[in-house]
């Protein structure tokens, strides 16, 4: 037997089903509407990142940004740091997977390893230059700075071990690894805000370059 009540949604016919309750809006499940909503909000999000700087971001403006109500923003994200923090982990995800295909091709020595880590680094956070500035603005807010410092630790360890190919408990190699990270995202954010005037190619190269120079020393 079907049943049909309104929907929080406004003008909705939920069904509910002989043991499987869904609730749909013109044939749309759920959670599928849920899925959207916060792609809305993590856009809106972006989009305000983008135009006013991490600073910026706030509940209110998201949502209306987003054409949502704030108890929808809540159904998604407990506050406005963990959206950010959101943000940031998509991120550093992304970082992760682009490096670890560009090492399953990579030579044997850190020479050969350097190069397409640098560039699957960079190439990642040109992709979508508003994360790179929550990424480079994180210390507006805490806790997106603390979870950009842990990261820099991990990538500092993924360095280490699968790039520079040194024991972690080695203090110049992750002296060096940490360099790299930090001061590829550092030099990236600053080419991104147009604070250093080279062309997008020959920073990949020279960010390049220089890691291998930190990993030849």
């Amino acid at each position: 037997m079907t049943m049909a009540r309104p929907c929080q949604d406004g003008g909705v016919n939920a069904q509910t089903t002989a043991g499987a309750p869904t609730r749909t809006y013109r044939g749309v499940p759920a959670d599928e509407r849920r899925r959207e909503r916060r792609a809305r909000l993590v856009e809106a999000a972006l989009s305000t990142v983008g135009d006013e700087g991490l600073a910026g971001l706030n509940a209110e403006g998201v949502c209306t940004r987003a054409g949502l109500t704030k108890r929808y923003f809540y159904e998604s994200f407990t506050d406005r740091d963990a959206l950010a923090v959101s943000i940031l982990e998509s991120l550093l995800d992304e970082v992760r997977t682009a490096i670890g295909a560009a090492l399953a091709t990579a030579g044997p020595t850190a020479e050969e390893r350097i190069t397409p880590t640098v560039g699957a680094l960079v190439e990642v956070l040109l992709r979508e230059p508003r994360r790179a500035r929550l990424y480079a603005e994180a210390a507006a807010v805490a806790a997106v700075h603390e979870r950009r410092e842990v990261a820099i630790g991990e990538f500092t360890d993924l360095l280490v071990d699968d790039v520079l190919q040194a024991p972690r408990d080695d203090a110049r190699s992750r002296l060096d690894a940490h360099l790299i990270v930090a001061g590829t995202t550092d030099v990236v954010s600053r080419w991104l805000r147009g604070e250093v005037e080279i062309a997008r190619e020959d920073l990949v190269d020279e960010l390049a370059r220089i890691g291998i120079a930190v990993a030849r020393r």
